[in-house]
């Protein structure tokens, strides 16, 4: 498993469309790839002639490195500009051909919304070979402080491991927790031993700042309202949801219907992550 404390997560890949509504994407990539020591590659398509030009590009970029007074030369800084129509597809093959750890978009404008998390994000999300990380468009905390995680309780231990090194980058704790009553039930929350649990965890990770909670709605299976429940409770900097197609929850949670719904209305950036991409961040 790639640990990314070590810095062993080395490119990022960030589409843009080099527009003022992306600053605050391309602001939290670049705060992330500084502080992992990490290759960022800005990918844009563009028909226009202005825009599909590099020259253009870097100095857009530039500016934005200045404005958090980080020094772009020094930096790890690759351009990609491509006279094509953004697609997923183009996405898949420039994640394959740079061999990219983790993505990092911004829901700027409609296309790219529907387009990247829209009604195909179920499908995009499982066949990326690395994790995604949507940033809502008017988000301008740089900062990770507490990391949200809806589980299912019975792989909580396997998930949290891999998200650890990810938490330790940033000194962050992670806030794992569980919407309930789902049926058909498969752990009983009464019987649950939270301090057990707990414990265990921060003593398997070397790492004490684990929290576990606990979100009831009013009706079975309603992860939706219990994430958004979490999160203004909460009010975790990042959100991290897992899909593994065996488990009900996060069939529930990442499902065409209801990923858009955390995605597109999130006040905060959701970084999802598959059976396939879990190993290359973490």
């Amino acid at each position: 498993m790639l640990n990314l404390i070590k810095c062993n997560m080395k490119n990022i890949l960030i589409p843009t469309d080099l527009t003022d509504c992306t600053k605050n994407t391309i602001s939290y990539a670049i705060a992330l790839g500084v502080k992992s020591n990490t290759k960022l590659f800005f990918y844009h398509t563009e028909t226009s002639q202005e825009r599909s030009n590099k020259e253009y590009a870097i100095k857009f970029i530039k500016d934005i490195f200045n404005e958090q007074h980080l020094n772009f030369e020094k930096s790890q800084v690759e351009f990609i500009i491509e006279n094509v129509a953004f697609s997923n597809a183009q996405i898949k093959s420039t994640i394959e051909k740079f061999n990219i750890d983790l993505v990092i978009m911004g829901a700027s404008h409609e296309g790219l919304k529907t387009t990247f998390f829209g009604s195909h994000v179920s499908k995009l999300i499982n066949d990326v070979s690395c994790p995604v990380l949507s940033i809502p468009h008017d988000y301008n905390n740089i900062n990770i402080d507490r990391i949200g995680y809806a589980t299912e309780l019975f792989d909580l231990s396997e998930r949290v491991r891999e998200i650890v090194p990810f938490a330790k980058l940033f000194n962050a704790s992670i806030e794992a927790f569980h919407v309930y009553p789902v049926f058909p039930q498969t752990i009983d929350v009464e019987k649950y031993d939270v301090k057990k649990s707990l414990s265990q965890l921060q003593n398997e990770n070397s790492y004490s700042k684990i929290n576990l909670h606990f979100i009831k709605t009013t009706f079975d299976n309603e992860p939706i309202t219990g994430i958004r429940e979490f999160i203004k409770s909460y009010k975790p900097d990042m959100l991290v949801m897992c899909h593994k197609p065996s488990g009900l929850f996060d069939k529930l949670i990442m499902d065409s219907g209801t990923t858009p719904a955390i995605v597109k209305t999130s006040p905060i950036p959701v970084l999802a992550l598959n059976q396939k991409s879990v190993c290359k961040i973490m």
